[in-house]
């Protein structure tokens, strides 16, 4: 564990904003407390803070590198329906990396929503070339290919890369290693960053790397959860993407912002993910699912040993 000055203004002024217990007894840190191989050390009390100068939340202390990259090369860890209560107890009930590998390409999920963001703000001139950046096991970069773009894609981690080249049969488009590593081309059209921001050491220097892989009229889109959301002011850190193991940043509008232009970008515009789908009954009905699943998983764990990892 290291502590750490923001990674956004570099200021080395905080408070306190959050303490998580990271613990097996935790539904949302169920599969990760049981499958983490140095338990002593990478469980028990994480703090978030908020720097003093810029307002960004942030992880400190926090893993170091090589740690991060013990959490992010594990399916174990990382895979597994959290969610869902039966999961714990009924081996017959898939995990996400079980459910994957029996995936066929048609019925991979789709993503059409990013695309028809995409196309609101990427002018069409002929093939585009677009880069995934924590492609994770390929499925955006198999759609983008579909959908006519040039595409590639890049992760840390060797299992979900090993799956996209076999099973996605995306052979060299997708590669392991960091972005400027992976490719030293700077003809990229498109950049993307699907859910990656957030688990990035230092956000800043990745956006200025990522910066030298694109034209000079490039468009990069990133996708994170944002603290000005309603959920987010609603539950605080019982918030559904407060992840002290893995998630490193939580970013508002504003600090987004100035991350970019940090890193020579310049915002463009500001968009809810997917909103066509989400209103008061989705939320709702998440709110009340998450909340029945945290009580079963209260009430029956203690009194049955019969887990399946």
């Amino acid at each position: 564990m290291e502590r750490v000055a923001c990674g956004i203004c570099r200021s080395p002024n905080s408070r306190l904003a959050f303490r998580i217990e990271v613990t097996d007894r935790n539904l949302r840190y169920y599969r990760y407390a049981r499958n983490i191989r140095d338990t002593a050390r990478m469980t028990g009390t994480f703090h978030i803070v908020r720097c003093e100068n810029c307002g960004v939340l942030y992880t400190s202390p926090r893993f170091t590198e090589k740690e991060l990259a013990a959490v992010y090369s594990d399916n174990l860890i990382l895979g597994g329906n959290w969610r869902h209560f039966p999961y714990l107890f009924d081996a017959a009930q898939p995990d996400e990396c079980q459910a994957l590998n029996q995936l066929q390409n048609d019925t991979l999920p789709g993503y059409e929503w990013k695309f028809d963001i995409l196309k609101k703000h990427v002018p069409e001139t002929g093939k585009l070339s677009l880069l995934d950046v924590g492609c994770g096991n390929g499925a955006f970069v198999y759609r983008a290919v579909g959908a006519g773009y040039d595409a590639h894609g890049v992760d840390l981690s060797e299992d979900r890369i090993r799956y996209g080249k076999n099973c996605l049969e995306l052979g060299e488009r997708v590669n392991c290693g960091p972005a400027e590593e992976a490719y030293l081309r700077q003809d990229f059209d498109v950049i993307t960053m699907w859910d990656v921001i957030e688990h990035v050491p230092d956000p800043v220097d990745l956006l200025r790397k990522v910066r030298g892989l694109a034209t000079g009229n490039a468009r990069l889109f990133v996708l994170t959860m944002s603290t000005n959301s309603i959920t987010y002011k609603l539950f605080g850190q019982r918030w559904n993407y407060i992840n002290p193991t893995q998630h490193l940043f939580y970013f508002s509008h504003e600090t987004m912002a100035r991350a970019l232009r940090e890193a020579g970008w310049n915002l463009i515009s500001v968009e809810m993910d997917d909103s066509r789908a989400k209103n008061s009954v989705h939320l709702m009905a998440r709110i009340v699912l998450g909340s029945l699943n945290v009580l079963f998983f209260k009430i029956y764990a203690p009194h049955r040993n019969v887990f399946k990892l």
